[in-house]
């Protein structure tokens, strides 16, 4: 239906459109769009859907690479989660690829003109509930874990630690998302562009997604600052009591390995900074009734709905060693895996290269499959 075909700039009818306006402030049943909102569903649709394809390659370029080290590399001398991280990591892209699918259903809004109750309403605002909370809640693990690790060495290698602590973020969504959709009437309703949780539930939806955003928003920031410093050597921790640390003049001769270290831990609270404030800015300005004109939701919306893309994006600009994105190049060559004696000998020889070393390095803390020196002594954590 054409936009001119219905009244005040929408779609709909004269019923429709006062059902819109009346059960936003009732029942919350049927939202009514212009056609300039259309536009703007699109483009935060559009915006999923690029997060989408660019998290779903990774994770096919993850599985081929797993192929090919299958048939190239002994089984004893690789594996696909070889720290925390890239555990941390692997679950963020599957919370960001839920997201983004969440994102790419506006398609229908887009095309309809109306957003309205029902089957479909129920199960994007149970998608991207799921995918927004488990992005903010994986979010917030690593950054603790990161920064524990990195300060006291401790749970540098903590993979069943990791699991763990995953497997508690996933039980919490589930129970969280299963319980408040079968428990509570309409909790799933248009808001008014998509649907999400009602306006009727707002302590549900701050516990249930905006807290936990904010906590990895701030959290983010606030650990990755000093984890800044103790790269550059400006701060340390007392070897005789944890909870102390100490300052002192930066340290000379840190290369560019640590320096890029750091600005990698800096990039992911920047960028989550990036995507979370323009939306919460707008949200909160509606929980507070305020007038917030529907191109900044727009915008907030689509930067918020390309956060698996960037994160996909730093990911290989900061650490491309994890979740076996890359290779060794030494292994790639085609005489290397052509024969039994060179995967015997050869192969072991270079992906030894790749292996951890008992001591990490300030720039290995932040990537545990970044290449190390051999020659430490002291056992790791």
């Amino acid at each position: 239906m054409d936009a001119l075909d219905g009244v005040h700039g929408t779609v709909c009818n004269e019923l429709q459109y006062s059902q819109s306006i009346s059960s936003y402030s009732s029942n919350h049943s049927i939202s009514c769009l212009t056609h300039g909102e259309a536009i703007g569903l699109a483009l935060t649709a559009e915006a999923s859907f690029l997060s989408f394809i660019t998290v779903l390659g990774t994770y096919i370029l993850i599985g081929w690479n797993v192929r090919w080290y299958r048939r190239n590399v002994p089984p004893d001398e690789w594996r696909l989660f070889q720290g925390p991280t890239d555990i941390y990591m692997f679950s963020l892209f599957a919370f960001d690829l839920l997201q983004a699918m969440g994102g790419i259903l506006d398609v229908r809004w887009a095309h309809r003109g109306i957003v309205t109750t029902g089957p479909y309403c129920t199960a994007q605002g149970i998608v991207q509930q799921t995918g927004e909370l488990g992005v903010a809640l994986i979010t917030l693990v690593l950054a603790v874990h990161t920064f524990v690790a990195a300060m006291w060495r401790v749970g540098l290698q903590a993979r069943g630690f990791a699991f763990c602590l995953v497997g508690i973020v996933c039980i919490f969504i589930a129970l969280w998302v299963s319980i408040g959709a079968s428990i509570h009437r309409n909790y799933e309703t248009p808001t008014p562009y998509w649907c999400w949780l009602s306006p009727n539930y707002p302590a549900q939806r701050l516990a249930g997604e905006y807290i936990w955003m904010w906590v990895a928003l701030f959290t983010s920031v606030l650990l990755y600052i000093p984890l800044y410093f103790w790269t550059e050597g400006r701060l340390s921790v007392d070897p005789e009591r944890w909870y102390r640390f100490h300052t002192r003049n930066p340290r000379t001769g840190v290369d560019y390995a640590q320096r890029r270290a750091a600005l990698g831990m800096l990039l992911y609270p920047v960028a989550y900074a990036f995507v979370v404030l323009p939306i919460s800015a707008s949200r909160w300005s509606q929980f507070e009734h305020k007038n917030v004109p529907s191109a900044a939701t727009f915008f907030g919306a689509a930067l918020f709905n390309l956060s698996g893309a960037i994160n996909v994006l730093l990911l290989w600009v900061v650490r491309p060693n994890l979740l076996l994105l890359t290779r060794p190049e030494e292994l790639e060559e085609p005489e290397i895996a052509l024969s039994p004696v060179h995967a015997g000998t050869g192969v072991l020889s270079d992906t030894a290269k790749y292996q951890h070393s008992p001591e990490p390095s300030p720039s290995a803390l932040v990537d545990n499959n970044a290449p190390l020196s051999h020659h430490s002594s002291r056992p790791s954590i």
